[in-house]
């Protein structure tokens, strides 16, 4: 017992001694000052936001074979704060019978980034990721979709509504891109 109370008193005045050594100390007289300094630190985390406010792709079809119709105008922004990653897919257009084919373009500015299809049969294309395509400094960077839907043969879809959904996916950038080797 008296071992464990010798210990502890040990501990005790060992601990008390490393306090005062971080403790800022001195004389205050004759107008001197004694000071100190806490250090500050802050962590943001990875965030982004995808706006597409009231956007949706719509066509107008009048049924005719071969028949197209384009929707050119479907904006939506992107802000994060770390660079990222934009995956885009989309559901084929479909009646959950019949599909249509649809062709979609997607742009930055005049620039084409990507594009990206569904068929008639029901298949899309595999997601397409633009690796490293924004960072923050970039601000808030506004995106445009541009679809062409086309129909086959006058029988190969049911009239009616068609619905589909386009995915668009950020992701915080992890890939290491080199852009040239000198």
């Amino acid at each position: 017992m008296k071992k464990l109370s010798v210990l502890g008193l040990v501990l005790i005045m060992v601990f008390g001694l490393s306090v005062l050594s971080f403790a800022a100390q001195g004389s205050l007289e004759n107008g001197a000052v004694v000071s100190d300094s806490i250090g500050v630190s802050a962590t943001v985390g990875k965030y982004a936001q995808i706006l597409t406010g009231d956007t949706s792709v719509d066509f107008v079809l009048l049924g005719a074979a071969g028949e197209t119709a384009e929707d050119n105008e479907n904006f939506f922004t992107v802000e994060s704060n770390c660079l990222i990653d934009l995956t885009f897919s989309a559901d084929p257009l479909t009646n959950f019978v019949d599909y249509i084919k649809v062709v979609y373009e997607l742009f930055q500015g005049e620039d084409l980034l990507l594009t990206y299809g569904t068929d008639a049969e029901g298949l899309a294309d595999d997601p397409q990721t633009l690796i490293q395509i924004q960072d923050y400094k970039d601000g808030i960077v506004t995106y445009n979709i541009a679809a062409l839907a086309e129909l086959g043969s006058i029988s190969d879809q049911a009239a009616g509504d068609y619905n589909a959904t386009i995915y668009l996916t950020v992701a915080a950038s992890d890939s290491i891109y080199v852009t040239s080797l000198r």
